[in-house]
Order: structure tokens, then C-alpha cells, then sequence
């Protein structure tokens, strides 16, 4: 009996080894066999993804092949998923360089397919192959990159959810249409067979109905979260337009207040934290300054790496610049109790320098795809000159935003300052009033 077992375990394994040889080699014959460009193409993926165990050498040369073809007959949903088969083989291979590269490019592919998980499983090995490389910024990049698809990906089903829906309420209808023809001939037939058909009609209502309740729930819910990350994109007013017309004209403001934050020494305290530490930190810091962002209703334009830009007098004639110089005073506050906390610590702290100018700006949202709303004009410009004009720890005011405001703060006169590719400006350090202010 113990050697019948071990003959069956035996034959067991051999039959289970021949399979992928036998596969691979159905599949070699029948590349020698193809004619046409996209059966090839077809083929050399499945042998590179067949080898990718036992041979990288053999899958790396199918895979390319795979590349070629694709990319011959313009297949970019093909191109993508071999690209990306073809990176993976780098990444195994430990070629980390080579594969940034090929993810790269099975990233672009898959975008200009609409294939979003392929470009999902791209950027997410991108985010992981930089972050190892020591390249935070690009990681941080990726990271942005892949919580765009995340929300694509949450709009698309949102849509799929709503075909659904109206699916349902078609059926639903046919269900009703066809239910009354039966209960017209059963009428006709006898009173008993329409008392029972009824009974278990009204009982299958009610079942749709429920269901349906519950769908209509769940659809509901989507579409709150969906509008939720819309308004963390957008102005509310933007939003509503953008939902409403599908497009947001562009707009010129002509008293905007910009403000512009810059940590110093970004680069060199990347190099002391580990990546996840940085990227920590720098939400951490920038969720803070969101909360001091929306208690002074001003409007956050994007970050830019460790840059932090935002705005004011755009949607609702917030004009004055007082709230926005107050902000950037709450946030070099933020700082400085932070770098205590870290010099205590032992840890790298943050420092900043802010910028704050005032003039006429032009908001709008560009593109269709992975849009973004955001402002532009000489004042945008200037007030990131302004920023690199200043100290570390302070809030730098140019004239034209320290005039409406001088009542309201203490200020200390810099003089003309020259800036980059501008000449020089009437610029101010500001600090709040005194218990007697």
C-alpha cells in the first residue's frame, strides 16, 4: 500500500512538471506557424511570461520581441502589458535602473490606451523603485500619480454602478410590462389563478424593490464620496460649474494674494530620513498647513515636491491680504514649535520661507484628463521671488500686500531688494502686534 502512494506521488510530480515544458512548447510551435504581426506579438508574451520562472534570459528576449510587434502594429494596450511583462523581468533581474525605464514606458503606454490597471501596476512599482533608489521626489511624484488612477478608477466605477443602475430599471420595466400582459390572460382565465398570480407578483415587487433600495443606496454613497474628492480638488464654485457645464472658464482677479512656502534644505533632510519618515513629515507639515488654509477660507493651489502655493480673493472677494499674511505667521508658528520638538528629539526639523505678494492673477482649470485648477501671471511669479528673497523662519511682504495691511501687523522695512530676473522691490518682514498692538 506505501509503495502504491509513493508511485502515485511520484507520478503525480512528473505529470505536473511536463505541463509547463508542454506548454511552452505548443506555444514555440506555434510562433514558428504564425503569419500575421499581432498573433506574433500575442505569442512571444505568453512564451515570456511562460520562461519568467526558469529562464529570465529566454524572457527577457521574448518579451522584447513581444515590445516590438506591439509597438509595430500600434497595439498600445498589447504594448502596455508587455512593457510591463518586460520591466518585471528587469526588476527579477535586479536591473533597477532598467526597470524605472521600462515601467516608464508601460506607464505611458497603458495612459495613452485607457488601460488605468496596467498604468496602476506601473506607477505602483515606479513609487517602489525610486523610493529604493533614493529619488523622494520622484517616488513622491508616483505617489500623486497613483492617487490620480485611484480616483479614476473610483469615478469609472461610479459609471459602471449607474449603467447598472439603469439596466435594472429597464428590466424592471420590461418585468412590469410583461407581468401585465400575464395578469390580463390569467384575468380572463379564472379568478383563482389571478389571486395567486397577484400574491407572488406583489411578493417579487417587493423583493425588486428592496434590492433596488439598497442599489440606490450604494449609488448614492458612490457619488457623495466622488463629489467629496471633487471638492478637494476644486473651489466648490469651480466644482459646481466643472459638474454643471462639463468646462471651467478661465478668470482674471485683479487684487489676488499669493502666497508661496518653500522649505530650506529640502534635499539634504530627505538624505537623513528614510523615504516613508519623508514623506510622513512633509503630510504631516502640509496637513497642518491645510487646516490653517480652510479656517481663513483662502483657496490651496497644489504643492509643488516641498513647495506650497495658495491664494486668496478669487472665488469669494476675499480681497484684503490681512487673512493671508495672518496664515503664513500661523504656519512659521507651526514650525518653529515643531523644530523644538525635533531638536528635543534628536530628529531633522523643517524651515521655510515665505513669500506673500498681491496683484492681479488668472485662475482656471486646463485639460480634460487628470485636470487641476491653478493660476497664473506675473503675480504668481513674483511672489515666488519674493519667497527666495527671504530668510528662513520669516514671512517676506512685498509693498503692494504690506500697504492694505500696515495697521494690522508690526513691519520691518528691508528696502529694495534685488530679485531674480526682476528689479528691485520695496520688501518687508512681518511679525503680529504686541500685547498693546
Amino acid at each position: 500500500m506505501h509503495r502504491f502512494f509513493a508511485f502515485c506521488l511520484l507520478l503525480s510530480l512528473l505529470v505536473t512538471t511536463h505541463l509547463p515544458a508542454q506548454r511552452i512548447a505548443e506555444l514555440e510551435e506555434s510562433l514558428r506557424q504564425a503569419s500575421t504581426p499581432d498573433v506574433q506579438a500575442d505569442l512571444h508574451l505568453k512564451l515570456a511570461k511562460n520562461w519568467l520562472v526558469d529562464n529570465l534570459l529566454k524572457a527577457d528576449t521574448h518579451a522584447q520581441h513581444a515590445v516590438a510587434l506591439a509597438v509595430q502594429i500600434k497595439n498600445k494596450s498589447l504594448e502596455a502589458e508587455a512593457t510591463l511583462c518586460w520591466a518585471d523581468i528587469a526588476h527579477r533581474r535586479n536591473q533597477p535602473r532598467e526597470a524605472i525605464s521600462r515601467y516608464t514606458q508601460a506607464w505611458e503606454a497603458a495612459s495613452g490606451a485607457a488601460a488605468h490597471e496596467l498604468a496602476l501596476e506601473a506607477v505602483e512599482q515606479l513609487q517602489t523603485l525610486t523610493e529604493k533608489q533614493g529619488d523622494f521626489k520622484e517616488a513622491y511624484r508616483w505617489s500623486r500619480e497613483r492617487s490620480t488612477l485611484l480616483q479614476l478608477r473610483s469615478r469609472i466605477y461610479l459609471n459602471e454602478q449607474l449603467r447598472k443602475h439603469e439596466t435594472i430599471q429597464a428590466e424592471l420595466a420590461a418585468q412590469k410590462k410583461r407581468e401585465t400582459h400575464i395578469w390580463l390572460g390569467v384575468l380572463a382565465g379564472a379568478i383563482l389563478v389571478m389571486s395567486l398570480f397577484n400574491y407572488f407578483r406583489q411578493r417579487s415587487i417587493r423583493r425588486t424593490r428592496g434590492e433596488l433600495a439598497n442599489r440606490n443606496a450604494m449609488i448614492e454613497d458612490k457619488r457623495r464620496r466622488s463629489e467629496q474628492l471633487l471638492l478637494n480638488i476644486l473651489p466648490p464654485a469651480v466644482a459646481a460649474e466643472l459638474t454643471l457645464q462639463n468646462k471651467v472658464a478661465a478668470r482674471r482677479y485683479e487684487r489676488s494674494t499669493v502666497m508661496f512656502v518653500d522649505f530650506v534644505r529640502f534635499t539634504h533632510i530627505a538624505e537623513q530620513l528614510q523615504p516613508e519618515e519623508l514623506v510622513q513629515e512633509l503630510d504631516y507639515c502640509f496637513s497642518h498647513f491645510d487646516s490653517i488654509v480652510g479656517r481663513l477660507r483662502l483657496e490651496k493651489i497644489k504643492t509643488v515636491g516641498d513647495a506650497y502655493i495658495c491664494a486668496s480673493g478669487l472665488s469669494d472677494g476675499n480681497e484684503h491680504p490681512g487673512k493671508m499674511i495672518r496664515a503664513a505667521l500661523q504656519m512659521q508658528e507651526f514650525l518653529h514649535e515643531l523644530k523644538a520638538r525635533r531638536s528635543a528629539e534628536g530628529r531633522p526639523h523643517f524651515e521655510a520661507r515665505i513669500g506673500i505678494h498681491l496683484g492681479p492673477v488668472v485662475a482656471g482649470v486646463v485639460g480634460v484628463k487628470k485636470f487641476a485648477y491653478d493660476i497664473w501671471g506675473d503675480t504668481v511669479n513674483t511672489a515666488a521671488r519674493i519667497e527666495e528673497a527671504c530668510e528662513p523662519g520669516r514671512v517676506n511682504v512685498s509693498q503692494a500686500a504690506q500697504t492694505p495691511a500696515r495697521e494690522e501687523f508690526q513691519w520691518e522695512y528691508r528696502g529694495k531688494v534685488a530679485t531674480k530676473n526682476k528689479a528691485e522691490m520695496d520688501m518687508y518682514y512681518v511679525s503680529p502686534l504686541g500685547p498693546n498692538g
